[in-house]
């Protein structure tokens, strides 16, 4: 009989931790923390596609990191060696830095143009308000291993990218 309680005491504590953490699933979102506040204060957030299209209409060369809203690892690392690789660019004047969920609604028609299904970085080119070219470097996820190779990655797209023809279509 003492085996019996011990099993059920077990299980109804094992139900009580299933439901907790169901409840904190669809609670408010946890705060972030100031690591990632500094990080998104020092760069473009755009998740709007007005907020986006304009963006992208400020400057003639964007790059524009697409994520969902729970990141992993890698896709910080995406993130952060993009940004870093990008940083002299970037500061400047050469290119944006813009963020965007390519979950949400309101980036739909963007994700679609931009062939978006995973986090990845879109080198995007505008003349005149509209875009006239970009390119989907997808290939980021086979370079999260190594920084330097990941770096030379970027710099040679970016290069490739911005001295190409705007007749050239991705």
């Amino acid at each position: 009989m003492k085996t019996k309680s011990i099993f059920s005491l077990l299980l109804l504590m094992f139900v009580g931790i299933s439901i907790v953490m169901a409840v904190r699933k669809i609670g408010p979102p946890a705060k972030p923390d100031s690591s990632d506040t500094a990080a998104a204060a020092t760069m473009t957030s755009a998740t709007t596609p007005v907020g986006l299209q304009s963006s992208l209409a400020e400057s003639p060369f964007s790059a524009v990191y697409f994520h969902a809203p729970h990141r992993c690892p890698t896709c910080r690392t995406i993130e952060s060696f993009t940004h870093e690789a990008l940083n002299p660019e970037i500061e400047a004047g050469k290119i944006s830095w813009q963020i965007a969920d390519y979950t949400s609604d309101e980036n739909a028609s963007l994700v679609k143009q931009f062939d978006v299904y995973t986090s990845t970085v879109v080198l995007v080119n505008v003349e005149d308000g509209k875009i006239v070219r970009w390119k989907n470097l997808e290939e980021v996820w086979n370079h999260t291993g190594d920084q330097d190779e990941f770096t030379n990655f970027i710099n040679e797209s970016w290069n490739s990218f911005a001295n190409a023809s705007t007749k050239e279509q991705s």
